[in-house]
């Protein structure tokens, strides 16, 4: 099993794929879900939404904090 490529309090921005894509932004790693089948999985926030989104490792990018 594979380490999982973010850790919590890292931020992140979101590819958008259809229909039911998370809005453009940076989104803060809540923490990463236990193992499961299929790609890692992990609790997302955005600071504009009220509530937590559920998201795969592929469709997050690590946002360079310069």
């Amino acid at each position: 099993m594979a380490l999982p490529a973010f850790a919590p309090g890292q931020r992140v921005s979101v590819s958008p794929t259809g229909r039911l894509s998370a809005p453009e932004g940076s989104y803060n790693i809540v923490r990463v879900l236990p193992a499961a089948p299929g790609p890692t999985q992990y609790r997302i926030k955005s600071d504009t939404e009220p509530f937590d989104r559920i998201i795969d490792e592929g469709r997050l990018a690590a946002i360079d904090n310069v």
